[in-house]
């Protein structure tokens, strides 16, 4: 059985469908914690309650009946994944050991950009290797 966080369960009540697939009613009074296949999910089990994302009534009975193809369905469980992820780092439900204001402010790289311009190494001209002959070429017949 997967990891249960009555906390993350709740969260979903009220939220906006996170997977937005065609079939979406965008009903957020039917939103709940749908659960992504996982390597724990199956046989009666649910994967764990931090593999899920808030999906509305519509969008989750197209994702558990396989209405789209796998790519589909595998776009859809990413993008509501990262969605329902992100809005529990903000809300604070989901800690992340790094102070995000500080994130932000992460210095960039510098450039190595060369301190003189490089030289072009000329290319040679091209040569045709085979010409055609004039009509009034005499080949030596």
């Amino acid at each position: 059985m997967g990891i249960i966080v009555p906390k993350l369960r709740a969260s979903a009540k009220g939220q906006a469908c996170t997977f937005c697939t065609p079939y979406c009613n965008g009903n957020p009074d039917t939103v709940v914690l749908c659960h992504a296949p996982s390597e724990s999910k199956g046989g009666g089990t649910k994967s764990h309650d931090f593999l899920a994302a808030f999906g509305c009534s519509a969008c989750h009975e197209a994702l558990d009946q396989h209405t789209m193809s796998n790519e589909m369905e595998l776009f859809f469980w990413l993008r509501g994944c990262q969605r329902t992820l992100t809005e529990w780092v903000l809300s604070g439900l989901v800690v992340v050991p790094v102070d995000i204001e500080t994130a932000k402010r992460r210095p960039k790289k510098k450039a190595r950009i060369p301190s003189r311009p490089l030289q072009s190494r000329g290319f040679p001209k091209r040569v045709e290797v085979w010409q055609p002959l004039s009509s009034g070429d005499d080949h030596g017949d």
